[in-house]
């Protein structure tokens, strides 16, 4: 992870953060793999501690047994990344006391 750092978050106890600037459609790391024998998504620490959000900067891809995080936007050093997760079923769903 490179690119960004975990880092407290006003959005829900810990986040994803920018440490540069980041250009759109960038793809960032891996944040989720497939387990082979019961074919069920495996969070990949700390990667897949980006926050939800209805105004999302990133976006989760799905190619073969790996999840991406992409950006859908140019993001500035220190801007938090968030996802829609109601994009992507394969996320946990956003529940109704989430921000």
């Amino acid at each position: 992870m490179g690119c960004c750092d975990l880092r407290r978050s006003e959005v829900h106890g810990k986040g994803i953060f920018a440490i540069k600037d980041l250009r759109e459609n960038q793809v960032l790391f891996e944040t989720h793999t497939k387990t082979s024998g019961a074919m069920q998504w495996v969070n990949l620490l700390p990667n897949h501690l980006y926050n939800h959000s209805t105004n999302p900067n990133c976006r989760s891809m799905t190619l073969g047994n790996f999840k991406y995080l992409v950006t859908l936007t140019d993001i500035a050093e220190g801007e938090e990344l968030l996802v829609d997760y109601t994009k992507d079923t394969d996320l946990e769903q956003p529940k109704s006391d989430w921000l």
